[in-house]
């Protein structure tokens, strides 16, 4: 397997770990926070998947649109336009309510199929290209989806499966 092949298998299995987890839970659920301290499973999933429309969108393709940005969703939702949840204080992080399972879904699906299509096109030669994230500094196209995607949503993934067994669900690991 090269570069490109073991990315768009981690991010498919990882988009399809996403759905599974998210998609047996009503509105209240998914903006449900077990403690005053937590965040929601819905912001979970949001913040992870702003964070993979910004960087294989924004960032690998050179300032590319992000979905979010593209359909308008921040303003249909009544979000930030352009924070995603990165450094966000946490009374604003928990203060914001998904508007329906089916909404988080849709736009997962859409930033799915983007990433994808720019997966399969790109070359382990394009995949190598230096870009800038500020946390991260300069790194590879792929490190970055390496790191800031699959590493990081399988966290943040990691977390929703947690609430969910706290909510009484079982995990659906079984993607």
């Amino acid at each position: 397997m090269n570069v490109q092949q073991l990315l768009i298998h981690f991010m498919d299995s990882l988009h399809n770990g996403y759905i599974a987890a998210l998609d047996d839970l009503d509105d209240d659920q998914l903006n449900w926070r077990y403690d005053d301290n937590a965040v929601s499973p819905g912001f979970h999933a949001w913040h992870y998947v702003r964070t993979k429309d910004n960087i294989v969108n924004f960032v690998c393709q050179d300032r590319k649109p992000p979905v979010w940005l593209r359909q308008g969703l921040n303003e249909s939702w009544g979000f930030p336009k352009v924070a995603q949840g990165t450094d966000m204080e946490r009374g604003e992080a928990q203060s914001l309510r998904i508007p329906s399972t089916g909404d988080l879904i849709g736009y997962f699906n859409d930033v799915h199929e983007d990433v994808m299509g720019y997966l399969n096109a790109s070359t382990d030669a394009d995949l190598a290209e230096t870009v800038r994230v500020v946390q991260f500094g300069h790194q590879a196209k792929s490190q970055q989806i390496l790191q800031t995607c699959i590493a990081h949503g399988n966290g943040h993934l990691g977390q929703i499966l947690n609430t969910r067994s706290v909510m009484g669900y079982p995990a659906r690991i079984d993607f």
